[in-house]
């Protein structure tokens, strides 16, 4: 059975929630809640905090999410340098 994990990026709208990207991060479930650990925002969700990260975990093609954080759109900027940075890493340094 494979298991993948992804970030996914949700925005929160007055319609509902809208998801406008992911970013996979493999089979390595250690390294994918290490990288997640990194990110900046919060648990709880704020009004000035709209966007929504979910660490998901994808069981034969069931998502589970195992982690939430909610940012800001200046902690969604670093947030994605921080997980294309921590990607690039373990891709170049798995040799």
């Amino acid at each position: 059975m494979e298991i993948r994990f992804s970030i996914w990026i949700t925005l929160k709208t007055p319609a509902g929630e809208k998801s406008f990207g992911s970013f996979e991060l493999g089979q390595d479930k250690q390294l994918s809640t290490e990288i997640f650990g990194l990110l900046s925002g919060n648990a709880e969700q704020g009004e000035s905090r709209y966007i929504c990260l979910q660490l998901r975990e994808e069981i034969a093609g069931l998502p589970v999410t195992i982690g939430l954080i909610h940012c800001r759109l200046n902690e969604l900027k670093e947030n994605t340098a921080i997980i294309t940075r921590e990607i690039f890493k373990a891709h170049h340094l798995e040799q």
